[in-house]
């Protein structure tokens, strides 16, 4: 969104719009359902548990153990920021490790407040690049090809998460049953992400009905709240430039690549660290399969952070795995307060960041595009 490419009043401002203003009342309207609902299942996690024992599992919490679920988090997200840094370094651009530091934090941290399905914390990030003279071309290609490498990466983990608790036959009834359905929708975004990466003409294909499919969707189930079909093809236009982009550079996302399988180790040992806090050792493949599940519900609710539905979806994972749901609970509720509710306190540290980003916000509340 480099804002030298829109016409400007004489104050220096832009325009206003009456299709934006439009745009931005359903927004907000749609903002207040979906906080409600997120609400309503973060309360339901208190109205199906027990009051007293989750009392008493937090206050016998270890707080060692806590501070150590906060300092992954932040080592989480300085691996993520290595990850950017690197790949904007392949890009042929060079960002001081701190700034790129105070965008990651930045734009994380608005995808917990805007519910855009991490469209918000995008558009942020492209808008403080190119503030920071890099091209928008170059900024997209950067963003779409961490956030692939990324995302590739998580469901490696997955993976390997599923297939342990399938070798130890440690799964029954209930368990195995959600458990192998979850495997086999992971196994088709598996094979989906392989077709992306090693077939030109599939990935060409596969995008695009992709991005036709989420279209047909989302213009059926929020059709106030759906793009231009124009500005998804374009979308899916830079995502295969993205991919395109780190298959020419494949020496060069080595080191990135390491930074971000970092970057989910310590996001997953921030909610293994929550369950050692509150005296619950539980396999790390467990934690992998409900981590995942949570992040994954958490995307797609479209609720400001996931809220309640990330809680919820993980504490009943791990209650189906056997862990008390009580102390499931107290866990992921640590691991939202280390990973999501810090890091959001310390980006309004950086207030000036967040005032040069509202303009991004205002053009995705009026429908404007932030691939264009």
């Amino acid at each position: 969104m480099n804002q030298q490419s829109h016409d400007k009043s004489p104050s220096g401002q832009l325009p206003s719009h009456p299709s934006a203003s439009a745009g931005s009342r359903r927004h907000f309207h749609w903002v207040q359902l979906a906080f409600l609902l997120g609400v309503l299942a973060f309360a339901a996690l208190f109205a199906f548990a027990d009051l007293r024992e989750l009392w008493r599992v937090l206050s016998q919490a270890d707080l060692r153990l806590l501070l150590l679920s906060a300092g992954c988090a932040l080592l989480s997200y300085a691996a993520m920021s290595r990850s950017y840094q690197g790949i904007a370094t392949a890009a042929g651009t060079k960002v001081p490790f701190w700034e790129m530091f105070k965008i990651t934090l930045v734009a994380n941290t608005a995808n917990y407040l805007v519910s855009t399905g991490g469209l918000s914390g995008f558009a942020l990030r492209m808008y403080f690049l190119n503030r920071r003279a890099i091209a928008m071309g170059t900024a997209v290609i950067i963003s779409l090809a961490q956030t692939f490498l990324t995302n590739a990466t998580l469901l490696g983990f997955v993976l390997i998460g599923f297939l342990y608790l399938f070798s130890t036959h440690t799964l029954h009834g209930y368990a195995l049953v959600i458990t192998t359905v979850l495997l086999a929708g992971f196994v088709a975004a598996a094979i989906i992400t392989f077709f992306l990466l090693f077939h030109a003409r599939w990935r060409r294909r596969t995008l695009f009905y992709l991005s036709q499919t989420a279209h047909w969707v989302m213009h059926r189930l929020i059709p106030h709240r759906t793009p231009p079909r124009t500005h998804i093809w374009r979308f899916q236009f830079n995502l295969n430039r993205g991919i395109q982009f780190l298959l020419s550079r494949k020496h060069q996302m080595i080191v990135p690549l390491i930074y971000i399988i970092a970057d989910w180790v310590f996001m997953i040992l921030t909610l293994h660290t929550a369950f050692l806090a509150v005296h619950y050792p539980i396999r790390l493949s467990f934690v992998m399969v409900g981590f995942a599940v949570g992040i994954v519900f958490s995307f797609v609710s479209l609720i400001p952070g996931g809220l309640g539905i990330m809680e919820g979806s993980m504490a009943t994972i791990f209650a189906s795995f056997g862990v008390p749901f009580e102390t499931a609970v107290v866990a992921v509720l640590i691991f939202r307060f280390s990973y999501y509710l810090l890091p959001l306190v310390a980006s309004l540290f950086f207030h000036g960041m967040f005032a040069q980003g509202r303009q991004v916000s205002a053009e995705l509340r009026g429908g404007l595009s932030p691939y264009q």
